[in-house]
């Protein structure tokens, strides 16, 4: 869980260097001060020293309040005021009521900006703490699934649809029952913290529940929706997809409400996995089990909708079998399967996705794939 957290307050750092440090400190501040010294110059040279513009001289300091630190808009400030003092002196009502107003107008106007640079600051900081313990608190629910599980190797992705928040309501875990290697993948309707809080009691009851010898798949699905129920309000629910593969390859699954897995095979378009529906955790579920036996060198992707759902702006949605088909042959390691699904999707979507996306790779071992470190995540 360590190194989950590591990747989330790392995404999290470098969001806020983006945001908070470009334009560079130098390049806003010398772009301020360069306005207030010009617009000083053109009326003390050009129009004579006979119009005083406060207006236009502060925009320098306000300016530099939106995207720099109180201390380097206090430079902005000082000049500001200097410029409006030297102005008001050479049109000679310096001494007069009129002149002292303008000054003192100035003055609190570049108070003003200091303090909104102060304030500022101080809102992008808490901003930041509360993302970091945002992605602690992911982390902490969402574990990584390993790198190998059995005859298994696997790979996932968690991409959050909003730039600004780490935390959603999809949902995936692996355990080991026996030799078979039980997953689940989900996605709770809504978003925010209550989304967030019913994905932790959906997990944790699959954790307790799951690795029970001789449970099968409804018997699981019928349990997790008696766990979640007194957690969801009147309109909540939660859809869920459960798979079963054996070491001899069958795959059982039980879909609630949720998109049916996709089975990625050496050059060809990937295909759903053909599943029983019935209504998602929360509406009363009536699971039903579905197996296949899965083919030589298969791979099979579980997903949320918002792979789905990603659309470009105008409106066409991703064909998401082309693209594995193309990067799902077997000779792909599943990182870089995954790295080259979530290329497509951002390269389509133009990276804004209208839903958190949540994608669970896995591949058996036997295919000679790379076993790399535990799952990491997207933004």
């Amino acid at each position: 869980m360590a190194a989950a957290v590591r990747t989330y307050t790392d995404d999290v750092t470098d969001d806020s260097s983006r945001l908070h440090g470009a334009p560079p400190r130098l390049v806003v501040l010398s772009a301020a001060l360069v306005w207030v010294i010009g617009v000083y110059v053109v009326q003390q040279f050009i129009i004579g020293g006979r119009l005083v513009t406060v207006p236009l001289l502060i925009l320098g300091p306000l300016a530099a309040s939106m995207v720099l630190e109180w201390r380097d808009t206090a430079i902005a400030a000082a000049v500001t005021v200097a410029a409006v003092s030297l102005l008001s002196y050479d049109t000679g009502d310096v001494g007069t009521v009129q002149g002292a107003l303008r000054i003192i107008g100035t003055v609190a106007g570049a108070t003003v900006t200091v303090l909104n640079a102060r304030v500022r600051v101080r809102r992008e900081q808490k901003v930041r703490t509360l993302a970091e313990i945002a992605a602690v608190a992911q982390a902490a629910i969402l574990h990584p699934v390993p790198a190998r599980v059995g005859d298994l190797v696997l790979a996932s992705r968690y991409w959050s649809a909003s730039a600004d928040a780490l935390v959603g309501g999809d949902l995936y875990d692996v355990v080991s029952v026996g030799d078979t290697v039980r997953i689940i993948v989900g996605d709770v309707r809504g978003k925010g913290l209550p989304a967030v809080h019913i994905a932790a009691v959906v997990l944790s009851a699959f954790r307790h529940a799951a690795p029970v010898p001789g449970r099968s798949l409804e018997q699981l699905a019928i349990a997790l929706e008696a766990a979640v129920l007194p957690s969801l309000a009147a309109e909540d629910f939660v859809t869920v997809v459960l798979c079963d593969i054996s070491p001899d390859g069958r795959l059982d699954v039980v879909a609630c409400g949720h998109p049916a897995p996709l089975l990625l095979q050496p050059d060809s378009l990937a295909v759903e996995v053909d599943v029983h529906p019935c209504a998602p955790l929360g509406v009363g579920v009536v699971p039903r089990v579905r197996s296949i036996q899965l083919p030589p060198s298969w791979r099979l992707l579980l997903h949320t909708d918002g792979l789905l759902e990603a659309r470009n702006a105008a409106g066409d949605f991703l064909d998401v079998p082309a693209v594995l088909g193309s990067s799902g042959g077997d000779s792909g390691d599943p990182d870089e399967v995954l790295d080259k699904l979530l290329a497509a999707v951002r390269a389509h979507a133009g990276g804004d996705l209208q839903d958190d996306l949540a994608v669970l790779l896995v591949a058996p071992l036997a295919t000679g794939v790379v076993v790399t470190p535990a799952a990491r995540t997207g933004r």
